[in-house]
Formats: C-alpha cells, structure tokens, sequence
C-alpha cells in the first residue's frame, strides 16, 4: 500500500512539475519592447543616439509645454526638448503637451515659429501632434478644439493627437464626426509613465468602433501581446515607440 502511494504521489509530482514549467498561452504570446524592431519613435527629452535612431522612419519630437501660469491664469508656452536640427530623412512631428482648451493666438503663432525653424535646417514637417489627457466625459469640448485648431492649421501640416485607452468607450456620434473631420491620426497610448497598463487588450479589442485612423503607442521595455493584429482594420497606420533614458528596474 505504501509503495503504491509513493508511486503515485511520484507521478502527480512529475505531472504538477510539467504544468507549472509549462509557459501559458499569454505568456508566450507577450513579449518585451524592443525598440530595434520598430522604425516610429517618440522622443521626450535629450534621449542618446542609438543605432535604431538612424533607421528611424518617424519621429515624434517634445517640443513644448501649453500650461496656465499660476498666478495669472494666462496660457503659457514653455519651450522644452531638443532644439531644432536637421533630419532629412524622416518624417517629424513636433509635440506638444497641452494642459488647457484656452488658447490664444499666441500658442499656434509660436508653434508655427518653431516648425519654422526645424524646416530651415532641412527637417521634413509632417504636422503637429497635441498630448492632451482629456478625460472621455470631457472629449466633446476636447473635439471643438482641436476642429478650431484644425481651421487655424495651414492645411500642409496634418494635425495628430494622443489617446487614453479608455476613449474606446466613447459613444458620441457628434464627437467622433467633430473628431474624424479634424485629426490626422490618434496615437493610443498603452502605458503610464515606463510602465505598460494592465488589460490593453480589453480596451483595444474596442478601438476599431471609433473609424478613426489610430497608431498604437508602446513604451520601451513594456509588455506587448504579439497575437494583437491589427493589420485587417484599414484605420490601422502603424506603432510608436515612447522612448526611455534607461531601461525602468
């Protein structure tokens, strides 16, 4: 009796030992961001050269900080980033963290200085993208915005602009007119801060429901399912990579 029990408890060792090494179906489909496989970048700041920079196709470079002056209330731009510099060979986007709806002539006046002046040292322009954390209750106000700011926007620069995940949910019809009529392109972010947000998927299985043409934005060193395929859905225009100074611990 007790070699029979030996034996088994043996065998349900053996089998519990399988399992547990046995990587699950999400875990192998997962993997970590390597930026060397992708060719559209965000840059934040005074990032180093890497050999993935040079192949880069895009760029989307920090240009700048829209916030309201304490004391003043009055918009302000700060100027933030790397300076003006040529890069011929890809295309550029110059972004600029948004924190207010208030604007003045003075912001696009200034972004248009600032376009300006990558395009006198040889960069190519493709348009402006606005990072704006806009809470889904608030899009509609967000999209009267950025259709005001579509109309002021020579029409040879395309407008883009970030997303939170949870705008999938958005049901408006006037705003998703409002906001199809207006942006070029919508990059969901899929991180906070160095970290990628648990659950994309779930958001992202919902994304297609808002016909707009969409990027996919992925932190360095974060987690990606590879068994997401987006390729079938027309709206689809490719990843972002949102650059890191160093890998997070």
């Amino acid at each position: 009796m007790k070699t029979w029990l030996a034996a088994v408890c043996i065998i349900l060792c053996y089998i519990f030992t399988l399992t547990a090494c046995k990587p699950s179906q999400s875990a192998q489909a997962s993997d970590y961001i390597n930026a060397n496989s992708y060719d559209s970048f965000w840059i934040w700041g005074n990032i180093k050269s890497a050999p993935y920079l040079s192949q880069a196709k895009e760029l989307y470079i920090l240009q700048g900080n829209i916030h309201l002056e304490q004391h003043t209330q009055q918009s302000v731009l700060s100027v933030q980033g790397i300076a003006p510099m040529s890069m011929p060979h890809q295309k550029i986007w110059l972004v600029y963290r948004n924190h207010h709806l208030n604007w003045n002539n003075n912001e696009l006046n200034s972004i248009l200085k600032r376009v300006k002046r990558w395009e006198n040292m040889g960069s190519n322009i493709e348009g402006i993208q606005i990072d704006f954390d806009a809470k889904t209750k608030n899009l509609h106000d967000y999209a009267l915005f950025l259709t005001q700011l579509r109309s002021q926007l020579p029409q040879k620069y395309k407008l883009s602009i970030t997303g939170l995940m949870d705008w999938s949910n958005l049901q408006n019809t006037k705003t998703l007119q409002l906001l199809q009529s207006s942006i070029d392109e919508i990059a969901i972010q899929t991180y906070q801060g160095s970290t990628t947000i648990p659950h994309y998927r779930a958001y992202l299985s919902k994304i297609a429901a808002l016909n707009l043409p969409f990027k996919i934005g992925l932190v360095q060193h974060g987690q990606w399912d590879k068994s997401i395929d987006f390729k079938s859905n027309p709206n689809f225009k490719g990843y972002i990579v949102f650059l890191l100074r160093e890998a997070p611990h």
